[in-house]
């Protein structure tokens, strides 16, 4: 990751959610934060956009899986009686 320079500012917050859109090839995903610094409910919310290619998706999806130590959801089949 890059060092930060003197004129960076650190954006922290929440995150309160997130929706994507599939591009074919790449998807474009939406995260939505709001400061965590005790901000009033009626502060906006911010919205970050990142484009990335579906395998860049599936590595940060690893890491994330990684990261919290759950595995992802297994597939279920569907079935038409039970």
């Amino acid at each position: 990751m890059n060092e930060p320079t003197g004129n960076t500012v650190d954006n922290f917050g929440a995150l309160v959610g997130w929706k994507h859109q599939d591009l074919g090839d790449r998807v474009v995903v939406c995260m939505q934060s709001k400061h965590s610094s005790g901000g009033a409910p009626s502060d906006p919310v911010d919205e970050f956009h990142y484009i990335m290619t579906k395998n860049q998706a599936a590595v940060l999806a690893n890491y994330l899986f990684t990261l919290s130590g759950r595995l992802p959801q297994a597939k279920r089949r569907f079935r038409w009686f039970r």
